[in-house]
């Protein structure tokens, strides 16, 4: 990690503190899925995506702000469903398990594949331990718009799992939604999801780089971007799941919101990598 990013994230973390946001307090707590296309283009996302998990789940963590667990779904290959990689576990268990996501897929059913990761196909077996009282964050990285998505890879009611549907799922489970995407027909197959559900559209090309210093950039931005969402859906929603866990009250007060802005502005990215 460059001088800059940990000069960053220092200034963060101090301006927390200097607000005096005890280590004690109940931190929001939010459980994360990663749904990952297995197809053939996607084997350089998924090695940059284990290799800095560590890296986004540290400044996800915003000093303490936010508790997270992080789960991994891969999509795509010859299976016909979708598969849980790993259940929740922390970044360096997450790194260990992506290690098994495959590169043989051709037919990418994301809409199914991110119903599964709420654990709402129609007789799934595999399910997510999900805390009670912790927020839900869906992220899928694709460079396809999702296709076939038939009852045979999984139903929801009987009927294959259309935007739609999906997108009534995501408010049931009042789960925030983000996409990680590249080429436009991939964009407008998931963006609406996104931007419907508390979420955002980022530029999938800043993984898929062989230059670290892109990858590690947009990582910074990405995190970053993800910790002032999920504390401004907590401030707008303080009585959702995980918002307010057993503890001390945690949701930020607007100073420390600005603050956190601040760190934001210092990291000078969070804004670069994300599709208009």
């Amino acid at each position: 990690m460059s001088f800059k990013k940990i000069a960053c994230m220092a200034l963060l973390s101090g301006s927390l503190i200097a607000l005096g946001l005890s280590a004690q307090a109940a931190p929001i707590q939010t459980d994360i899925i990663m749904i990952v296309d297995e197809s053939g283009s996607m084997g350089n996302v998924q090695a940059n995506l284990r290799n800095n998990i560590g890296l986004f789940a540290s400044i996800l963590s915003g000093g303490g702000l936010v508790d997270a667990r992080y789960g991994l779904v891969g999509y795509g290959d010859s299976a016909v469903r979708p598969r849980m990689v790993t259940d929740f576990t922390d970044p360096a268990g997450f790194a260990t398990a992506a290690m098994g996501l495959t590169t043989n897929g051709g037919t990418e059913p994301g809409y199914t594949a991110s119903a599964f990761a709420l654990n709402e196909l129609d007789g799934q077996s595999s399910l997510f331990s999900f805390r009670s009282d912790a927020l839900i964050n869906i992220i899928i990285f694709t460079d396809e718009p999702s296709n076939g998505d038939t009852a045979s890879r999984g139903a929801v009611g009987g009927n294959a799992v259309t935007a739609s549907i999906l997108d009534e799922l995501l408010k049931d489970n009042n789960a925030l939604y983000n996409a990680v995407l590249r080429g436009s027909s991939t964009i407008n197959s998931f963006s609406a999801l996104a931007t419907g559900n508390h979420g955002q559209v980022f530029d999938l090309n800043g993984l898929n780089s062989t230059n670290q210093t892109v990858v590690q950039d947009f990582v910074t931005a990405f995190a970053s971007a993800k910790l002032n969402e999920t504390i401004d859906f907590c401030t707008a929603n303080p009585t959702a799941p995980g918002c307010q866990p057993t503890g001390p009250a945690q949701v930020p007060e607007p100073g420390i919101l600005g603050l956190i802005a601040l760190g934001m502005v210092g990291l000078g990215l969070t804004r670069r990598k994300r599709l208009i």
